[in-house]
């Protein structure tokens, strides 16, 4: 079976800057139309402190009463109904027993626990949910207006409109926590559409994830979504062995470790809940327009996932197809746009696209933990997008992983001078080559093998590659997967010829 060597990798990032999406131009069938909120279009802007008492915390609880994670909620609807997000309730792995709500009455205590609640809907590919708050603690049915918070209209924000977040970090005490600031840009991705995600320079921690997000009116415009479990009590900030930094092939403890930070900065535009909403509000079940609802099998293993044919493109067309298939981009670009096959995953797996920029990772605009929703096998994109000042000019690199294993790789150089070279490997030895894995120096992984399918350099022959001129990393391989030989930062900025000897 043809491999090629890839990190075996495991990240935590957020969207902000620079921001990572997947996605395509169709757009699923539109955005739904906004439901008419309650509030009257005269009605005062609510303000923090009124916004607050509707911000709830929510509590997996086991049979102790003991809390194993949370998250938060915005109460919707006077009858209780909270809008939050899938993996703050996840039920599908019996990982709790019953869903806490926990209410502020000062915003310097506290929330206090005081309700139970259940899922209504959810959602696993879009990470949303709504809940419906049952009882109290005791199951005694309750009776009485809570307070909600107006849904807006996420179509109508625009970058730079001032957003504000109210939330319950894991972070930073046990109150609830406001911060404000305006929106940076918009992400695709493949299975939702255009207006995937909204990007956000305000700063949110975990634990937030699930909470309010509004615009200067006091109307709900986003949900604060951090990827991951919902166990999100803890700080998310590790150092993670994710990289081969001593380039040996393979990721273990001679390696160095990587910081990973935890903070996020995305926010799931609100009229994609809106399903959701109307699912409930009209007593019929949900149904995902995009999968993803069920449960992985347990014997699926990442290794079997094939990634293969990754290219770039500076765009992607109504079809999900490249604009056109580029080796380089020109500085200033908009975008960098990864395309791959794949056979082998499932539904429901977590899988990621984290991206690299020089060598360093881009905690920033990467996909992290995201539930697989393509099928089991397809194609599909992702794409690095700064649409206000053009992405930096330098070496990116996408890696895809699949429950947190690497599982394809690709690099792709943006501005600079790197015009097309002739590569010629000129094999006078005894031995056939059958795999060539060229890198740019700055990459973290050798990616795919260069000479492609069933095809090899034979003994006393050559083979000419097409690459953009840059210092390159090489590693040649025999038909048993065996090294013949590796040599680091050749000089390809022309057209060269290297010659294979017997060793």
């Amino acid at each position: 079976m043809r491999r090629s060597l890839f990190l075996s990798m495991l990240a935590a990032a957020a969207f902000a800057g620079l921001s990572a999406c997947g996605g395509g131009g169709d757009d699923g069938g539109g955005t739904p139309t906004p439901k008419e909120s309650a509030a009257t279009p005269s009605a005062a802007p609510l303000g923090v402190a009124d916004l607050a008492k509707a911000v709830v915390q929510i509590r997996a609880l086991d049979r102790s009463g003991d809390t194993v994670w949370h998250g938060s909620g915005t109460i919707i609807s006077p009858e209780g109904l909270i809008l939050t997000n899938a993996h703050v309730v996840d039920d599908r792995f019996d990982e709790y027993d019953e869903l806490g709500v926990a209410m502020t009455t000062k915003t310097d205590e506290p929330p206090e626990l005081k309700y139970v609640a259940e899922i209504a809907a959810v959602d696993y590919g879009l990470d949303l949910a709504v809940i419906r708050i049952v009882s109290d603690l005791d199951g005694n049915r309750v009776d009485e207006v809570f307070p909600s918070v107006p849904i807006g209209d996420s179509e109508n924000v625009d970058i730079g409109d001032s957003i504000r977040i109210l939330g319950y970090p894991g972070i930073g005490g046990e109150t609830i926590t406001f911060t404000n600031g305006v929106v940076s840009g918009f992400t695709a991705e493949r299975s939702v559409g255009g207006r995937a995600w909204i990007k956000t320079d305000a700063t949110i921690a975990g634990g937030n994830s699930g909470g309010l997000a509004v615009d200067p009116n006091g109307r709900l415009i986003g949900v604060p979504t951090i990827a991951g479990s919902g166990s999100e009590s803890a700080a998310f900030v590790d150092c993670r062995l994710i990289t081969d930094t001593n380039r040996d092939g393979v990721v273990d403890e001679s390696d160095t470790c990587v910081p990973v930070g935890g903070f996020i900065n995305g926010l799931r535009p609100v009229n994609l809940a809106q399903p959701l909403i109307a699912a409930v509000e009209a007593g019929r079940d949900y149904v995902s327009e995009i999968g993803a609802d069920e449960t992985p099998a347990p014997n699926f293993r990442a290794d079997d996932v094939l990634i293969s044919n990754m290219v770039f493109a500076d765009g992607v067309t109504e079809l999900d197809e490249p604009t056109n298939v580029v080796e380089t981009l020109p500085a200033g670009a908009e975008r960098a746009c990864a395309f791959w096959d794949y056979e082998g995953m499932q539904d429901g797996v977590s899988w990621e696209a984290v991206w690299y920029v020089d060598g360093t990772l881009n905690e920033e605009g990467s996909v992290i933990d995201d539930t697989w929703v393509g099928g089991e096998s397809g194609n599909w994109w992702v794409c690095l997008v700064d649409e206000q000042d053009g992405l930096a000019d330098g070496l990116y690199e996408v890696i895809i992983s699949v429950d947190g294993e690497a599982r394809g790789s690709n690099v792709i150089f943006v501005g600079g001078d790197h015009p097309p070279v002739a590569f010629e490997i000129d094999n006078t030895s005894d031995t056939p080559i059958c795999y060539v894995f060229l890198s740019p120096s700055g990459a973290q992984n050798w990616g795919f093998d260069k000479l492609g399918t069933d095809e090899g350099i034979d003994a006393r022959d050559s083979k000419t590659l097409q690459i953009p001129a840059g210092t390159y990393d090489m590693l040649l391989q025999d038909c048993d997967q065996n090294d013949l030989l590796q040599e680091l930062a050749l000089d390809l900025t022309e057209d060269n010829v290297y010659t294979v000897t017997n060793q």
